[in-house]
């Protein structure tokens, strides 16, 4: 079957591409999903690495539009135009209005009524109206509060939570406010997926993903490999939910 490691950063100058494909190909990896990472110093410039580095190969490129989380790092002085997703086939989105990853008890600083009003101001709303009619999903990483009313205000735009949320204000709670909702779906980097929580929620509800440089390819793959699931399931997870996501089935 094929695998997809669907949460790998790279960056042209500290996480090429010719080294991020030597430790996919040590792994086992047919491909990846890659986008910037929030550490470079020159995330627009990256973005168009991306681009560059899967032309003529395999792997989805996803257009990063956030900061370095725990830090003034903004690199945008406002929301991309959504023409900018044209050449891209999903958005990694990263801790844009969080000043911190949450892991269950940061405080947003953020009442109901205002998260809904920066969810919802114009700009956003057109790069959500893009990202429906392109068919891409959002690879998103926000405070809790925020996540949940994303997927409840956007519920055409198909949602990937990384880490099975465990910075998204932690897995049991993300796991209990959405898993049941028909637009989300849970990239598994750094997180405990057992075949529990796979009968529990759906196989269709779970992506292999490893967070390279920040988790491990191999150990991801083999956490999927050694589930306690069907071979139909486990490929589910490996490449057959990513694909459909980012209309590449």
């Amino acid at each position: 079957m094929e695998i997809i490691d669907a949460h790998v950063h790279i960056g042209k100058r500290h996480l090429p591409m010719e080294q991020v494909q030597e430790v996919l190909d040590s792994a086992g990896a047919d491909r990846a999903v890659v986008f910037a990472d929030p550490e470079s110093m020159d995330i627009p410039g990256d973005n168009r690495y991306v681009l560059d580095s899967v032309e003529g190969k395999n792997h989805i490129p996803f257009f990063y539009i956030g900061g370095n989380a725990y830090s003034t790092n903004r690199p945008f002085s406002q929301l991309p135009d959504p023409d900018a997703l044209e050449p891209y086939r999903g958005i990694k989105w990263h801790c844009w209005f969080t000043p911190g990853h949450d892991f269950g008890g940061i405080r947003l600083g953020m009442n109901d009524d205002q998260v809904r009003e920066v969810l919802t101001e114009p700009r956003m709303a057109a790069l959500m109206e893009k990202v429906v009619e392109m068919g891409i999903p959002v690879n998103f990483e926000e405070h809790f509060n925020i996540t949940v009313q994303f997927a409840e205000l956007y519920p055409e735009v198909m949602i990937i939570i990384p880490h099975m949320g465990g910075l998204n204000g932690g897995s049991e709670r993300i796991l209990a406010a959405l898993g049941q909702k028909e637009n989300v779906h849970f990239d598994v980097s750094l997180a405990g997926l057992t075949g529990d929580i796979v009968k529990t929620y759906g196989a269709g509800k779970f992506i292999c993903g490893s967070d390279y440089p920040y988790g491990s390819p191999s150990w991801s793959i083999d956490r999927v490999r050694n589930l306690n699931v069907s071979d139909e399931e486990k490929e589910a997870i490996f490449s057959g939910n990513i694909l459909s996501l980012t209309g590449l089935a």
